[in-house]
């Protein structure tokens, strides 16, 4: 699958994948969300996010765990720290298996942030 946004905006739904799908995401002077945080993603994922002078952002469970790698000229790539709790549910190892994400950016960035589905953007960044 094939997501652009140039000079707009594009959002993918997550859940709407295949299991071992390729996904490239491109975001030029625009910008594009890929939504995992209603569930685990679809086993062997194949995400690469580029950013040029612009911003691509994977929303994924807190529970989740992320692998970025990749290369960033004059902008940046982050993951929040992943929020584990003391206690453990079946549902946890939905989250065991990583998700791999490249990510590449050019005076953009690209960002991976723990979500949870129903809140507004002021409670998931408090």
């Amino acid at each position: 699958m094939l997501s652009l946004a140039i000079f707009g905006g594009t959002t993918v739904d997550g859940g709407s994948l295949d299991p071992g799908e390729p996904i490239t995401a491109l975001a030029m002077f625009g910008g594009a969300e890929i939504d995992f945080s209603a569930g685990p993603p679809p086993p062997y994922l194949d995400i690469t996010a580029v950013a040029l002078f612009g911003g691509v952002t994977v929303k994924v469970h807190p529970k989740q765990v992320v692998r970025l790698s990749g290369l960033s000229i004059f902008g940046g790539k982050s993951v929040e720290p992943r929020q584990l709790t003391d206690e453990t549910s079946a549902d946890d190892e939905d989250f065991e298996d990583p998700l791999e994400i490249h990510a590449f950016s050019m005076f953009g960035g690209v960002a991976v942030k723990r979500w949870i589905p129903g809140q507004g953007d002021e409670e998931a960044d408090a």
